[in-house]
């Protein structure tokens, strides 16, 4: 009777660590899916929009001094309205130029790079972890806004009484960075 009791628990407990483990690599797998199919293409999306804007921002503040520089040596000499009418004809298309770069980027690159986030989000939103849901709607309304300015369909005015910022997307990048780090720890086993 002791050896088949015996047995008969053996067997208990070989099923429950069998369940167990079967359970753990079920969310390992899924923990996995998170970070391939959602975190990591998020967090890497924003990660090249983040340094785009900060190459073009680097530009732009160089460029504005250069300009500066210009004019104020214009300002020096014995003709500063015709110094600044030349500085104007000869230089102004340059510096014009990277105003009509950024537009083409933005429309181009950076709009459907957020597209793509959006794109991702949305066709993976089962591996989204609860807190991160609810960013959805806020980064379905920046790309929506941006769509329409971009089609002409959406006044300047407008745009800027909706208080359409990507500062209002930044708890959404710091969250998308904690979940893909948090998500990376459990999956190495460091927790």
């Amino acid at each position: 009777m002791v050896p088949a009791i015996a047995g008969f628990v053996g067997v208990l407990v070989g099923a429950w660590l069998s369940d167990r483990r079967e359970r753990e690599q079920r969310r390992h797998a899924f923990v996995q899916r998170q970070l391939q199919d959602l975190y990591s293409p998020l967090l890497g999306l924003r990660n090249e929009i983040r340094v785009r804007s900060e190459i073009r921002c680097r530009i732009h503040d160089a460029a504005d001094g250069e300009w500066r520089r210009l004019c104020a040596e214009v300002r020096q000499t014995a003709d500063p309205v015709g110094g600044f009418e030349r500085l104007e004809h000869d230089r102004s298309q340059d510096f014009k130029a990277l105003i009509e770069y950024d537009n083409k980027q933005l429309a181009d690159e950076l709009i459907p790079a957020y597209r793509r986030m959006l794109i991702t989000f949305r066709d993976n939103l089962w591996l989204a972890e609860p807190e991160t849901r609810p960013f959805f709607n806020e980064l379905l309304e920046f790309v929506e806004i941006w769509e329409r300015w971009l089609a002409h369909s959406l006044p300047h005015e407008v745009v800027q009484t909706l208080g359409h910022s990507e500062e209002r997307l930044y708890p959404f990048y710091k969250h998308l960075e904690a979940q893909h780090d948090e998500l990376r720890r459990l999956l190495s086993g460091a927790v």
